[in-house]
């Protein structure tokens, strides 16, 4: 086990520890993007703290996280206890994106802070969490190739394959509905809503 401490984020206290990437400009993004209802079912993909699910469910929803990370699976329930969240509300899985799942799940919302930076880094946990592989978008395209939701948020870098991405989330028949964006010296970091076709709700074939 880790050695979790508590830290304030965007008025949130979480849990983290050194195996865990920590929130960041990334993270307010994406908290500032997402739209979330009551009763909402709610995947949140690559945990980490566990504070955009944590999110999800003080807006009302029930949220399953994943993390292939177990550092980050014990700093997301230690999140989640330091908030007194009922258990009924979540479920935590350690896994690699969603192959613990059955492939007929489909979740209202599904949020993905991934690792989105052109790198290959896996020897050490942490560096799952920002390592994209070589063109930055080769987990993200895993992660599309599986998922089923009517909403995606998801964040982006411009130092990834922006094109071959934007292919994708045509391909699935989402739609980019809403976005927030931050440039950090050279690199810009994008926010993105998608929605699928109303007559799909789920990705495209």
């Amino acid at each position: 086990m880790a050695s979790n401490r508590v830290i304030e984020f965007s008025r949130y206290r979480i849990c983290i520890n050194e195996h865990v990437y920590e929130p960041a400009e990334d993270t307010k993004i994406l908290l500032d993007l997402l739209k979330i209802n009551q009763g909402d079912k709610v995947l949140d993909m690559g945990s980490g703290s566990g504070i955009l699910g944590y999110y999800a469910i003080r807006k009302g929803a029930k949220v399953t996280f994943i993390d292939i990370n177990p550092y980050a699976t014990e700093a997301t329930l230690c999140t989640l206890k330091l908030n007194n969240v009922n258990p009924e509300k979540f479920d935590i899985i350690n896994c690699d994106l969603l192959s613990c799942l059955r492939n007929d799940v489909i979740y209202d919302v599904a949020i993905f802070n991934p690792p989105y930076l052109p790198f290959e880094e896996y020897n050490s946990w942490i560096g799952y969490s920002w390592s994209g592989g070589k063109n930055g978008i080769e987990v993200i395209m895993r992660f599309f190739n599986n998922i089923r939701a009517k909403r995606i948020y998801i964040v982006v870098s411009s130092l990834s394959d922006f094109d071959k991405l934007f292919i994708e989330v045509k391909r699935m028949n989402y739609k980019i509905t809403d976005k927030r964006e931050i440039t950090i010296g050279y690199e810009t970091i994008m926010g993105l809503e998608l929605v699928a076709d109303d007559t799909t709700h789920s990705r495209g074939t």
